[in-house]
C-alpha cells in the first residue's frame, strides 16, 4: 500500500501550483463578498469616486496580491509535508471549503 500512497503523493506534488489555486481561488470567491462588504462600510464616508478608486485598487492589485501570495505560502506548506498527511490535508481542505460554501449558499 506504501508505494501507492507514495505514487500519489508524488502526483500530488507535480501538481501543488494547480492545488495551491485551487484552494486559494475558491477560498476567495466564497469570502469575497465578505470582504467587499467590510471594505464598502468602512469606506462609507468616502466620496463616491473615492470610494470607487479604492475599490478598483483593492479588486485589481489587492486580491492579486493576497492571492499570489496565499498560493506562494500554500505551496511552500504543502511541500514540505510527508507523503500520507499532504493527501490527507490536501483532501480535508476541499471537504472544508465544499461545507463553507454549501453554508454560505453559494452552492
Amino acid at each position: 500500500m506504501q508505494p501507492y500512497i507514495h505514487q500519489f503523493a508524488d502526483f500530488l506534488r507535480l501538481h501543488l501550483n494547480s492545488i495551491a489555486i485551487g484552494l486559494v481561488a475558491t477560498l476567495l470567491i466564497i469570502y469575497g463578498g465578505h470582504i467587499n462588504g467590510y471594505f464598502k462600510k468602512i469606506t462609507r464616508s468616502l466620496p463616491f469616486l473615492g470610494r470607487f478608486a479604492l475599490f478598483v485598487v483593492l479588486c485589481s492589485a489587492g486580491y492579486a496580491f493576497m492571492s499570489s501570495q496565499l498560493v506562494r505560502l500554500l505551496k511552500m506548506f504543502l511541500y514540505g509535508q510527508a507523503d500520507l498527511p499532504l493527501i490527507g490535508i490536501i483532501a480535508a481542505a476541499f471537504i472544508v471549503l465544499a461545507f463553507c460554501a454549501r453554508s454560505g449558499k453559494d452552492i
